[in-house]
């Protein structure tokens, strides 16, 4: 059994999650919400956070394509992308540590 009582990163994880089970065409929906709006505060950006769903994201095994022995990022992520309006957090390095829940909670005790 888990010591503690707080395990809502738990919940977020179990969402993140579906992230990588959603084929590419209703990724979108699950990210945003029902509106389309980045910025609503719905579906994964309101609760994980959008750099971490992206995060999370672009580390589906169809996120990037060889082509000509070259990685590039898939159409669908570019399309993606750039109807959300949003960058990819994942062009420069990114630090998977900042992304684990012990991280996570130190930040979100830090907020409150």
């Amino acid at each position: 059994m888990l010591a503690g009582t707080d395990h809502q990163h738990w919940d977020i994880l179990r969402e993140l999650l579906t992230v990588y089970m959603t084929p590419p065409n209703a990724l979108k929906t699950i990210l945003v919400g029902p509106e389309g709006d980045p910025n609503s505060g719905k579906g994964l950006f309101g609760q994980a956070g959008k750099v971490q769903a992206l995060v999370f994201m672009s580390r589906r095994i169809d996120y990037r394509v060889k082509i000509n022995n070259v990685y590039q990022k898939s159409t669908w992520v570019v399309e993606l992308l750039e109807d959300l309006g949003v960058p990819d957090p994942t062009d420069g390095a990114v630090n998977i540590a900042l992304y684990s829940a012990q991280s996570l909670r130190n930040r979100r005790l830090k907020l409150s």
